[in-house]
């Protein structure tokens, strides 16, 4: 069944943007709003060709395909301008934080025609696929989760993943109501670079650290996790966004890095006798002294976990058969971030900070009214014209 026209409050969120694409012989916005509206529709594969059948017949697969190929509009402009007009669309937290929390993924591929795609991993305990490794930037406060940024790793680069990182925190523009950023990323992302970018914004940050690295005291991290007596840990509550509680062996120390100054370090395991191996490091410059807020903050990192999941899920993503050429596969990753965005700009004043949500309510709410929509105007056009019949008889 297809769609007759575009639902009209996806109609007026969308149009201040359509400056964002300046090809009027190639209708552009008009295919870009009908592909936000597909990826919302359709279940099961969201191939070019599927989203295609959920639109009007006058548009054709080519010239859907052409419009994703096209470098004529840029994507991740576009995406910047909906996530601040979002961020409006959403209730703000009574304490004015917003956590940026940074983490990346693999979305597999099939085709050996990909450019950016390569055989890899996420770690050592995981087998080898083929695709394509994605960092994602998700802003969260409350129970509340935004993507605001996205970006395919090339893998022909070395060390791309924290210069695209801080190429994000740089674009990244907080709300109004913000009154602290906080950033939140693993091992990976701990970086000298990116910690004195967080330091020149003047952000805090909670990053899990590798044991190479060395204070300004001359303390190894390595020799402090090795050789630590499990008497020197106590026992810490800590809770997630939704309130469940988790406890944690823990040893709080204030130190200095050259980079950014004073610390707090803390080593953290989940059983009082579990070994070196099983510490994580956990390093912070927030002006606390409760390892407990720290812990609370850094259990904020699994809303990125939920986003991937949603946006693989929920809404398709890296299902559109893309390739040959790197900006194009990028466009198209970006298309189910920016459908994600639009539910919460469409239903984001409903929702509360406090409550959870999931895209997959969101999008079943958004198919009831667009199908419901058109039945409506159905109905009406064809009341019309028997009222007509009526009237000439």
């Amino acid at each position: 069944m297809r769609l007759g026209r575009i639902p009209q409050p996806v109609s007026n969120c969308l149009s201040p943007f359509s400056s964002h694409f300046n090809c009027p012989q190639g209708q552009h916005f008009r295919v870009w709003r009908w592909l936000l509206v597909t990826l919302l529709l359709v279940d099961g594969s969201a191939r070019l060709k599927h989203l295609t059948c959920r639109m009007p017949a006058s548009l054709r697969y080519w010239t859907v395909r052409r419009m994703v190929n096209a470098g004529y509009w840029n994507a991740s402009a576009a995406l910047d301008e909906l996530v601040v007009a979002t961020f409006f669309a959403l209730p703000p937290p009574a304490d004015g934080t917003i956590y940026l929390i940074a983490d990346k993924t693999i979305r597999q591929k099939s085709g050996k025609k990909q450019p950016l795609a390569h055989k890899t991993r996420m770690n050592k305990f995981e087998r080898f696929v083929f695709g394509h490794e994605i960092l994602l930037l998700v802003a969260q406060w409350g129970r509340l989760r935004v993507p605001i940024s996205c970006e395919v790793l090339d893998p022909k680069r070395k060390r791309q993943q924290n210069i695209l990182f801080r190429q994000m925190l740089r674009r990244f523009r907080p709300p109004a109501w913000c009154r602290r950023v906080v950033v939140l990323a693993d091992a990976g992302f701990a970086s000298r670079p990116n910690l004195r970018l967080i330091q020149r914004l003047e952000w805090s940050f909670v990053f899990a650290f590798a044991r190479t690295w060395k204070l300004e005291d001359g303390t190894h991290l390595r020799d402090l996790v090795t050789y630590l007596p499990k008497l020197r840990y106590r026992r810490i509550a800590s809770y997630t966004p939704d309130q469940r509680r988790r406890d944690y062996w823990v040893f709080v120390r204030r130190a200095r890095l050259k980079t950014v100054g004073d610390v707090t370090v803390i080593l953290s395991k989940r059983r009082r006798n579990e070994g070196p191996k099983k510490v994580k490091l956990i390093v912070t410059n927030l002006e606390t002294k409760r390892a407990s807020e720290v812990l609370n903050a850094y259990a904020r990192r699994w809303a990125v976990e939920v986003t991937f999941k949603e946006l693989k899920s929920g809404l398709h993503w890296g299902q559109m058969q893309v390739t040959k050429e790197k900006e194009r596969v990028k466009r198209a990753m970006l298309l189910p971030v920016m459908a994600y965005v639009l539910l919460l700009r469409l239903y984001g004043r409903e929702l509360k900070p406090d409550q959870g949500f999931t895209i997959f309510q969101l999008k079943r709410r958004f198919c009831e009214e667009v199908w419901q929509e058109q039945l409506d105007r159905s109905e009406a056009r064809w009341r019309k014209k028997l009222d007509e019949i009526r009237a000439e008889t």
